[in-house]
């Protein structure tokens, strides 16, 4: 058997080898428990609820946050894209922002957001809030995994007053359509019509659609004539509208007509008239101008034909006076 010599310094430098294994085995371990992904995980996909109550958006997350986690909230009213929504809530470096209109109405569900819970609460909730919200965790350097998540939020409200109006004209003979439409209302309204206090389903002549609120009366008469209303119904409420119907005789019609067309023919005869009349007015001849200034009357200056009887009585006295003395000279 061999024996080689081991001296201390060797023994030391082993020691430190397998102390440096073991600690790189350790870090290794270590890593591997380490999150280095970040998952947003959405509880309840749709949230319904009515006008003017509180919901909660629920938006959970896995990671760890760091100097760099931030969360955002954004919302796509409508129809609208969630990749076209616009930023609701921020939260970054311990601070938070609510840039969006419904910043008075919105809250964050923990304070801080850095625990897993990231979501919302929105009071008082109005028709414009219905939409997308996307709830988005960025945490670097965690960046594999689904990192944003998206609730539908379904507002539901009663139906706003409808609009009842008569397609074309009720004439006696022919076929009149009815229109009735809520411009809001969720669920879709659904509308009925009565007519003097009765169903419009007990007249054979009268046919609704209840989805589009339409009321077709066929072979209209005299006999329908009256006041119409509508209903419109949903989960939260209903509203109505009235509409008063007066079914004309095709005679009468024909009648009504001939006089508008005739006043509307007096009308134009009395403005042809106006026209004329100052148009010819204003084609006659004004008094013509002098052209020369000869013929001009004016206060110092004579006109022809004319004359100035002081200056008449100068010349008589100036020839009497020539005269008299032409006459003394003769005698002298």
């Amino acid at each position: 058997m061999l024996f080689l010599p081991i001296s201390f310094n060797d023994c030391e430098s082993s020691c430190k080898l397998a102390n440096l294994f073991e600690l790189v085995l350790t870090s290794l371990c270590t890593f591997s428990e380490v999150v280095i992904t970040v998952d947003v995980t959405i509880p309840e996909s749709t949230v319904v609820g009515k006008t003017g109550s509180n919901v909660l958006l629920p938006c959970i997350y896995s990671s760890s946050p760091g100097s760099q986690f931030v969360l955002e909230w954004r919302f796509a009213p409508g129809n609208t894209a969630p990749s076209d929504g616009r930023q609701i809530y921020y939260y970054s470096d311990g601070k938070m922002y609510k840039p969006g209109s419904q910043s008075e109405r919105l809250s964050i569900s923990v304070t801080p957001p850095v625990t897993g819970i990231a979501s919302i609460h929105l009071n008082n909730i109005i028709s414009a809030d219905t939409g997308s919200y996307v709830c988005q965790v960025n945490n670097p350097p965690d960046f594999s995994g689904t990192g944003s998540g998206i609730v539908k939020l379904i507002v539901q409200v009663p139906p706003s007053t409808p609009t009842c109006q008569l397609n074309g004209k009720a004439i006696a003979g022919s076929d009149a359509t009815l229109m009735c439409s809520s411009a809001e209302g969720y669920p879709t309204p659904v509308y009925s019509w009565t007519f003097a206090g009765s169903k419009v389903s007990s007249f054979p002549s009268m046919m609704e659609n209840e989805r589009s609120g339409s009321l077709l009366i066929t072979n209209i008469s005299q006999a329908n004539s009256g006041t119409y209303q509508c209903v419109a119904t949903n989960d939260q409420g209903t509203a109505t509208c009235e509409l008063t119907v007066s079914v004309t005789n095709a005679a009468d019609a024909g009648t009504i007509a001939g006089a508008v067309v005739g006043v509307l023919l007096a009308i134009l005869l009395i403005v042809a008239v106006a026209i004329y009349i100052l148009c010819y007015r204003g084609k006659q001849k004004k008094p013509l101008k002098p052209d020369y200034p000869g013929n001009e009357i004016r206060e110092d200056a004579m006109s022809p034909g004319m004359h100035d009887g002081r200056r008449s009585s100068q010349t008589d006295s100036y020839l009497l006076n020539n005269a008299t003395t032409r006459h003394e000279n003769m005698v002298v």
